[in-house]
């Protein structure tokens, strides 16, 4: 009489040890892209530097992560060359954001002699090259990227008539809180709020034609000057800090 089938039973556990080890594959990818960095120190030996990123801007107010920006002169061309040609300006910016940012370079890209890699495309926060931006935050950490406008790479690739241009790119990965340590992502931080003042303050009485001589170097140069006098006028404790150099090398960053 002992017919219970206590054999089948049996079976019945043995397939859940299957599905046990199916899961265990899945966590295994996702660990893997965690020792990419691992060739690069927690942190670097880079210098700490503190200076003003510049940003036009319509009436949205979101943090400077996954955007370019730019020094005085770089975001006062940009607003000559493709916002103020139309009345009223393109994409509805009316204003200039100045943020106090700290940046220091990753190890690995300090390794290849520089504090900034390539100035990367931010198109709605999308990073679009040139080149793997994955490939090369990977390689180097999250850096800053800038460009001299002089250097004509990427972009703006004609003469802009605005001496000591600079454009930035800010990866989100690599924005942390307090002075950057240099670790992958930990090359760049800002304070909030930012400054701002408006397109119509920066005109003033001269109206559009502040804009006027876009291709007369002196004229451009007054016209950050103005940015900047208007800038120390409604902060009066803004400290005056240079603009880095911009030291992107092209031959070592993609060698």
């Amino acid at each position: 009489r002992h017919h219970h089938y206590d054999p089948p039973p049996e079976p019945a556990p043995r397939p859940a040890p299957q599905p046990a080890p199916a899961p265990t594959p899945v966590p295994v990818p996702v660990p893997v892209p965690a020792p990419r960095p691992s060739p690069s120190p927690s942190t670097s030996n880079g210098q700490l530097r503190t200076f003003y990123m510049y940003r036009s801007q319509n009436q949205n107010n979101y943090p400077p992560k996954n955007v370019n920006t730019a020094n005085l002169a770089g975001v006062i061309w940009y607003l000559q060359h493709e916002v103020v040609i139309t009345d009223p300006p393109k994409f509805g910016i009316y204003r200039i954001l100045r943020y106090k940012v700290q940046t220091r370079a990753p190890a690995n890209l300090l390794q290849s002699g520089m504090n900034f890699g390539v100035r990367y495309a931010y198109d709605s926060q999308d990073c679009t090259g040139p080149g793997s931006c994955h490939d090369m935050y990977q390689k180097y950490g999250h850096f800053v990227g800038c460009n001299n406008f002089d250097s004509g790479y990427p972009y703006p690739t004609e003469p802009t008539h605005f001496q000591g241009g600079i454009w930035y790119s800010i990866p989100s990965q690599g924005t942390c809180n307090g002075p950057p340590t240099g670790a992958f992502d930990c090359t760049f931080s800002y304070d909030w709020p930012p400054a701002e003042i408006t397109l119509d303050e920066l005109q003033g009485q001269a109206g559009r034609s502040f804009w006027d001589n876009p291709d007369d170097a002196g004229a451009n140069e007054r016209k950050v000057q103005a940015a900047k006098r208007l800038f120390q006028q409604k902060y009066p404790d803004t400290q005056d800090l240079p603009d880095p150099p911009c030291d992107f090398n092209y031959d070592r960053f993609w060698r």
